[in-house]
């Protein structure tokens, strides 16, 4: 397992809360950083699952979203899977339709979504 946020409080957040539901930290890597690309390399990966923020300062923006998903195709294995949990506004799925040829809802309220595109 690879958990990777720009945020070192993000990221400390994740350590502590695989410790304290699996235990050894021996099967997960923690890291401090901004692309999954600069960790992950190509087709390395079964499954990444994000939650894509878009607020840059006060503007609302998917940029960071849309890199997110781009690493995560280039990480993916064939067959692999990303599975986004964001705001229904948002549109995720234009972009998953555009990258990944494709989505699907997986579960869903007025305000939320979760997306899954399989590589």
């Amino acid at each position: 397992m690879l958990f990777i946020d720009d945020s070192a409080l993000a990221v400390a957040s994740a350590r502590a809360t695989h410790s304290a539901t699996i235990g050894s930290e021996d099967s997960a890597t923690f890291v401090v950083g901004h692309r999954l690309v600069d960790s992950a390399g190509p087709g390395s990966l079964d499954l990444v699952v994000c939650n894509p923020p878009f607020h840059a300062d006060n503007a609302l923006s998917t940029a960071v979203a849309r890199e997110m998903f781009a690493d995560a195709h280039r990480c993916l294995r064939e067959g692999g899977e990303l599975m986004v949990v964001g705001n229904r506004h948002l549109n995720h799925h234009r972009t998953l339709t555009r990258l990944f040829g494709g989505h699907r809802v997986v579960a869903s309220d007025p305000k939320f979504v979760v997306l899954s595109a399989t590589r």
